[in-house]
């Protein structure tokens, strides 16, 4: 090789070495190269070998040789196509001969340059493109062996300086990265520090992370999203609508999982969205704080790989959320606490009166205002733990306060009281309401509950009152086999005489005043049993009665007298007809209604 060919080298080494990003260097690269003759210009393209075009990314022409070049080319009228198939320089010694390159022949008419050598080059830019070197000269040149060594060589030096660039600049952006996440820490912490607001940590965690995250909040059983991770399918605002309305309830069973992983567990999340079914990759983080789980974090992305940055990100969003969820958890466990404690006081007057209504005035309950009690047994020895009850304080609160926004939630020992305003609108809602209570409680707490709306309290003395009754209908109804929502007319006139009276001895009196007439009816047919029942109910009055029954009031006075006859029973005292509607009573409320389908 020549000693002037040496020379050059060493020159192209310095000015390479000087590159300090990837731009830089490969116009180095071109500039070292195009310096020394014959080469008068020269270019590096981005080979897009699937979509078929050859793009200029970069350009040395001192002279304007070809200042009007085209910088995409159809890659079928290219040599780079040739020189990456075959990893070796393609020559054209004069391009304007050139039959096999029509669109170099073109362009070196109109510019006019001849010989042309294009080197395949092993980097690789950002999409994963190939590149190549191309030269230019104005004469037609011979590339001699030497000369074609010169240029691979360059192109070595060239690929070992880019290749250093790029290193250059992940390590610049890593140091980016970790910087921006450090000041992302430290600012979630000064917000911890400074704010108990969940929803303020939640929005800044959401801007820290790269990828959309939901943050799931069960201490107020809150879902908050704003990125989608389905743009070509929702936007960000059709996302949030379906966080609303359709994936809350799956974020917030998908929170209560237990997770394979201590800090993470990496999953596909089938999600329901409109009726169409998805499958999204997904990191669920739980949220939890001395074992208590407030929440979860989940960011729609792959696994992070090991000592990325993303696990710092995450750890801090971690560590934030959950401090100010459980500070968020122990308020709430403090207010289910006190209002307990309130209710146990009120309700069973542990306390004189005043001072209940005094600290009642203080946790936001004006007892002096009309408002009714629902109180709700899940089973006859139901009893709920600490988790449990602050779980359906939760879980609760958010449906009754739907018709009320200041409706309470409080877990008594075997009981849950709802206390709610009374006023014309909010009646007609609370037995619907009190549905979707009972509800809810079948499947958090796999019972089958009773429910009892109790009568307004206008003044605190009433809710003494109200709650003796709702235990006593309650009582009945567990006596009775009943579920869901009760009230006194269920049991008929007389319930504080048969919260007294035992089942058995119950069934044993409606047996002996009516068993045989009952037995008798469903053997024959006959309708005995209404008849009476309809005759006691009229007050004993033939006429209403036969109405009722649509007789005539012969046929009522022939059935009246077979009763007699065939029963020996007796209409014609006062006692002897009270005890036979007692009896009757008795015998529907032994008898219950099969539940609907709505309960």
């Amino acid at each position: 090789m020549e000693p002037s060919l040496f020379t050059s080298l060493g020159a192209v080494a310095s000015l390479i070495n000087r590159s300090s990003d990837l731009d830089q260097t490969l116009q180095h690269l071109l500039e070292a190269v195009c310096r020394r003759s014959p080469w008068s210009a020269g270019g590096i393209m981005s080979i897009d070998q699937e979509g078929g075009w050859a793009e200029t990314v970069a350009r040395y022409d001192p002279h304007g040789l070809g200042a009007r070049v085209d910088r995409r080319w159809p890659l079928a009228e290219s040599p780079s196509r040739i020189a990456l198939e075959l990893n070796e320089p393609v020559i054209i010694h004069d391009a304007q001969q050139s039959e096999q390159f029509p669109g170099y022949r073109r362009e070196s008419i109109e510019h006019d340059y001849h010989t042309v050598v294009v080197l395949p080059m092993a980097y690789r830019n950002a999409r994963g493109h190939r590149i190549v070197l191309s030269l230019r000269s104005r004469q037609a040149v011979e590339v001699t062996p030497d000369e074609l060594a010169f240029l691979q060589f360059v192109v070595h030096l060239g690929q070992i300086a880019m290749d250093k660039a790029r290193s250059l600049a992940e390590e610049q952006a890593f140091g980016e990265r970790l910087r921006a996440a450090l000041v992302a820490h430290g600012a979630l912490l000064d917000q911890v520090l400074a704010d108990e607001s969940v929803s303020a940590a939640a929005a800044m965690v959401e801007a820290m992370l790269p990828h959309p995250p939901v943050i799931v909040d069960l201490t107020t059983r809150r879902v908050m999203a704003e990125r989608s991770p389905l743009p070509d399918l929702l936007d960000d605002a059709a996302w949030r609508t379906a966080v609303t309305e359709d994936l809350g309830p799956q974020f917030l069973e998908l929170a209560g999982r237990a997770v394979a992983g201590h800090r993470y567990e990496v999953r596909d999340l089938p999600l329901v969205i409109d009726g169409r079914s998805l499958r999204l990759p997904a990191i669920l983080c739980p949220l939890t704080i001395d074992r208590t789980r407030v929440g979860a974090l989940i960011v729609f992305a792959p696994a992070p790989d090991a000592g990325d940055l993303d696990h710092l990100l995450l750890d801090s969003a971690r560590f934030g959320l959950s401090v100010q969820m459980m500070r968020s958890h122990v308020a709430m466990l403090t207010a289910t606490r006190n209002l307990e404690d309130l209710f146990a006081d009120l309700l069973n007057g542990t306390r004189p009166l005043p001072a209940v209504v005094e600290r009642a005035e203080r946790l936001g309950l004006d007892l002096a205002k009309p408002a009714r009690l629902v109180v709700l047994t899940p089973g006859e020895t139901w009893r709920a733990s600490e988790a449990e009850a602050l779980e359906l304080h939760r879980t609760l609160t958010p449906l009754t306060r739907q018709i009320d926004a200041r409706a309470t939630v409080a877990i008594r020992p075997g009981a849950i009281v709802v206390h709610c305003a009374a006023d014309a609108r909010r009646d007609a809602l609370i037995p619907p309401l009190t549905q979707r209570l009972i509800a809810e409680l079948r499947k958090t707490t796999g019972t089958q509950p009773v429910a009892v709306i109790g009568r307004i309290c206008r003044i605190p003395e009433d809710y003494q009152t109200a709650w003796r009754e709702g235990s006593r209908l309650t009582a009945l109804a567990h006596r009775f086999g009943r579920t869901g929502l009760v009230d006194a007319a269920d049991f008929g006139p007389f319930p504080v005489l048969m919260s007294a009276v035992d089942a058995d001895e119950m069934r044993a009196f409606v047996a002996r005043l009516i068993g045989a007439v009952v037995d008798h009816d469903a053997a024959e047919g006959t309708d005995y049993v209404h008849t009476l029942a309809v005759f006691l109910d009229h007050g004993g009055r033939s006429q209403p009665s036969a109405d009722a029954l649509g007789i005539h009031v012969t046929t009522l006075r022939y059935r009246l007298e077979r009763l007699g006859d065939l029963f020996g029973l007796s209409l014609a005292t006062p006692d002897a007809r009270f005890a036979l509607q007692l009896a009757l009573q008795f015998q529907r409320v032994l008898q219950p209604p099969a539940p609907s389908e709505s309960e």
